[in-house]
């Protein structure tokens, strides 16, 4: 018997990918999903965070197909930098004409001045000034991220970039400067959406093939070894006990080790000091129809209190009343608890300011939303502290899934390729 912990994408792609073999799925809401869930409120669809599908593996592009079936729609993005007054269409190195002209002077003898050979960067800073230049770093690539992480970028690692930030070549950005290029960039540059339901319609999408699902499912303890691991977990009133063999826990490292028995101080060391970003997302609902025609927008400017927001009646029709629009504005933090009604007139003084808003809008909805864990900061040792704690893990029979467990900046994609490999690693050790 394998339990499984958390129905969030990354354990509900374990469950579908086990096949045959006997699972438990043990889901602490009354609902699936995690972070990839999407609440109605009077009659308006918000996700738990924006989300949209996309992807570059194959096998995960034909799931969607299939799993959602004709409820996707595929959009070409459209994706701008609210800046120095203009904006600037995404991404900015490959769209500098809106600007002014000594910004993209600057920007450009930026990349220009970069050596041929360069030393391989230390962390998140040198990555960003030896990738984009002085300039471009300056204007934007560095107050954008100190907004977003809110934490040093000299103390952050690079392990987890990858491809995930487009870097246009020299010529594109000369091209770029003088007016539209006509060429998109990046893995997101084409993207999926469902018709209706919002994004939580594809966790939901994997119900009919999950066995075993037990929701308002809060786990308070794990004791054992592989081969004989003991779940205990509250259901309403009742305490009850799984004993399985294995167990694939998508659970946040930081919780996981509160309800864990006997973990060696090292590991609890190493845990302890793991950092995230917690997020607040202020969603607002306005009686006014196409207040924009953008998919979302970012601001590395410090005097709006988001660092980006998005417009979900243009991902589907479907998320909004006829005749309304939504927005959804995204504020990260860290520690505390936030004061999320200070946040809410912040943010709408903002977008009033900005001009997406105007005095005269009624916001007939005001929502907001704090999550705990919402991105993984990467130090410089994130790979020891992860090899440390993932080897413990392993050793009792409890696989990480997913992007807080895992303690990696996962995608959706990304989720349920991790739940894929580790319930296809279990079917071959059984085997």
């Amino acid at each position: 018997m394998i339990g499984i912990l958390g129905a969030g994408l990354a354990g509900l792609s374990a469950a579908y990918h086990l096949g045959d073999l006997p699972y438990t799925l043990l889901e602490r809401n009354s609902f699936i999903g995690g972070l990839s869930t999407s609440k109605r409120v009077k009659g308006y669809t918000f996700d738990y965070g924006p989300h949209i599908l996309f992807t570059r593996d194959e096998y995960v592009k034909n799931l969607y197909t299939q799993l959602l079936g004709e409820n996707i729609s595929w959009k070409d993005r459209r994706a701008y930098i609210k800046m120095m007054g203009t904006e600037v269409k995404y991404p900015l190195e490959a769209n500098l004409h809106p600007l002014p002209a000594d910004v993209i002077e600057d920007c450009i003898s930026g990349v220009e001045q970069l050596p041929e050979e360069r030393a391989k960067p230390g962390n998140f800073l040198e990555w960003i000034r030896n990738s984009f230049g002085e300039g471009i770093a300056r204007h934007y690539m560095e107050p954008y991220n100190n907004k977003v992480w809110k934490y040093d970028l000299e103390k952050m690692g690079i392990q987890w970039l990858g491809s995930r930030v487009p870097k246009p070549d020299i010529e594109e950005m000369r091209e770029g400067a003088k007016g539209d290029i006509g060429k998109e960039f990046g893995p997101n540059s084409k993207f999926g959406y469902p018709v209706e339901g919002g994004i939580g319609a594809l966790p939901n999408s994997f119900s009919p093939y999950i066995r075993n699902l037990q929701l308002d499912s809060n786990i308070i303890g794990i004791s054992g070894t592989a081969g004989n691991l003991t779940i205990t977990y509250q259901q309403g009133e009742n305490e009850r006990d799984l004993c399985v063999d294995r167990i694939l826990t998508s659970l946040p490292l930081p919780e996981l080790v509160k309800i864990l028995d006997e973990v060696p101080d090292d590991v609890r060391k190493a845990i302890g000091e793991l950092v995230c970003n917690s997020l607040v997302c202020v969603n607002l609902g306005i009686d006014r129809e196409a207040i924009s025609d953008k998919h979302w927008l970012y601001f590395p400017e410090p005097e709006y209190v988001f660092n980006r927001c998005s417009f979900p009646m243009n991902f589907a029709a479907s998320t909004a009343p006829p005749g309304k629009s939504s927005i959804l504005t995204e504020i990260t933090f860290r520690g505390g608890s936030p004061n999320v009604h200070e946040l809410a007139i912040q943010a709408i003084e903002g977008l009033v300011s900005l001009g997406i808003l105007k005095n005269r809008d009624e916001v007939e909805l005001v929502d907001t939303q704090v999550f705990r864990y919402a991105y993984v900061v990467y130090r410089p040792d994130h790979q020891e502290s992860m090899e440390k704690i993932h080897s413990y893990l392993r050793g009792r029979g409890i696989i990480p899934i997913g992007r807080f467990s895992k303690w990696e900046y996962f995608n959706m994609d990304h989720a349920i390729l991790d739940g894929k490999l580790e319930a296809e690693a279990i079917i071959e050790a059984s085997q």
